[in-house]
């Protein structure tokens, strides 16, 4: 018996001093390799992108929110088969320096507006810079999210069957159920599909479109991602101001308030004018302006137009760059054709058709301007002046 103590005790030993002898490389390789990740991270202790790659899985980049009517099946099939096709090109890498500009904060800690003489230049620059010659760059990892809101409470059976199979070909509807779908319900569904946006989605920026505004994609989200790129840069320099937001657009200001007809407004109270607002053919938020309007959606005065709505409900905030950008052609008209506009609003499914085939003008062609038709005026917004004398600034 004894002796099968021994046995078993010798047994146990050898079997813990194997293991032990077996542990000690694996620690030393463990601890080996704990200092070479050590000393390569030393290395290079600043964190260097090798590519453009912003989102983590299941989030996008840029959110399109496009507003159209149910029964609006070709404007949506023409968006998708033309500017969706399109994606960031880098013409050259000068684009951030000539083109981006990140206005400072005052001595208050309000953004400074941009003067006259700054987007005067900026669209200079553009213009050159459209000139030079197209590089292939890739972009890594930018994504978009094309989404068509549609209300549809009260829509009869065979509408919705007939966007429930949209959505099952395409995946790209922002059903909002509980939304009656009209001209007069347009504030009420921007807010709708914010709040489901912002709920579902992980993004940096939104832009609203109408259904018949045509984006040179490419440009857009080229210009986007410089943008987010320089204001990333200038922010790691100033820990101490707040985050800036973006509020991008063609500016109207001192508009006259409506009293007749469909777009006639009771609520508005504030002033005897609107106040500075982007046209609503289309305009770019950043995420935390988008998440302020779906938070407090219950709460926000439903006006009238949604582009006025948008314009003051973002009024109080002095971290917000409202960036007036002439390339915006978004007004309730199409103003005279340029090459360097890059949101063209009033283009019929025929025009858009054109435009991505690299035809601008055509629609000119369909309706020139003659007589009371006259085409609106393209200016430079002075943030120096009272809203009531905004816009004398031809381009």
């Amino acid at each position: 018996m004894s002796s099968l103590r021994r046995t078993m005790a010798l047994t146990r030993y050898h079997l813990h001093k194997r293991t032990f002898v077996g542990l000690v490389p694996l620690v030393c390789a463990f601890l080996f390799g704990m200092l070479l990740t050590a000393l390569i991270a030393n290395t290079n202790p600043a964190c260097t992108s090798t590519g453009r790659v912003y989102d983590p899985e299941n989030s996008y980049f840029l959110i399109l929110l496009i507003v159209t009517a149910p029964e609006n099946f070709e404007r949506r099939t023409t968006i998708r088969e033309t500017y969706l096709n399109l994606r960031p090109r880098m013409i050259n890498e000068s684009y951030q320096d000539e083109l981006i500009h990140i206005p400072p904060y005052n001595e208050r800690g309000h953004v400074q507006h941009e003067s006259v003489q700054v987007q005067r230049t900026l669209l200079a620059n553009y213009q050159a810079w459209l000139q030079k010659p197209i590089k292939n760059i890739k972009v890594i990892n930018f994504k978009i999210k094309p989404l068509f809101a549609i209300g549809m409470h009260g829509q009869p059976k065979n509408i919705r069957r007939a966007i429930y199979e949209e959505q099952r070909v395409f995946g790209d509807i922002l059903e909002l159920e509980e939304l009656q779908d009209s001209y007069a319900n347009l504030t009420s569904k921007l807010l709708h599909s914010m709040q489901k946006i912002d709920a579902k989605y992980d993004f940096r920026y939104l832009a609203k479109l109408d259904d018949d505004t045509y984006v040179k994609l490419d440009v857009l989200a080229e210009d986007l991602l410089s943008y987010y790129e320089k204001l990333h840069q200038v922010q790691q320099n100033t820990n101490k101001a707040p985050t800036m937001e973006l509020y991008w657009g063609y500016f109207r200001g001192a508009a006259t308030i409506q009293k007749h007809g469909a777009w006639q407004e009771k609520d508005y109270t504030l002033c005897d004018r609107y106040g500075p607002y982007a046209l609503g053919g289309g305009y770019v938020l950043s995420r935390g302006l988008v998440s302020f309007i779906a938070t407090y959606a219950d709460q926000l005065s439903m006006y009238k137009s949604e582009d006025i709505a948008v314009g003051t409900w973002l009024a109080p905030f002095r971290n917000v760059h409202r960036r007036h950008d002439v390339r915006f052609d978004t007004a309730w008209a199409p103003r005279a054709c340029k090459d360097y506009h890059m949101l063209l609003h009033k283009r019929t499914a025929r025009h858009m058709r054109d435009l991505y085939a690299g035809e601008m003008c055509t629609h000119e062609e369909d309706k020139p301007p003659t007589g009371n038709n006259k085409l609106p005026r393209e200016y430079f917004y002075d943030w120096t002046q009272p809203p009531s004398a905004c816009c004398n600034t031809v381009v």
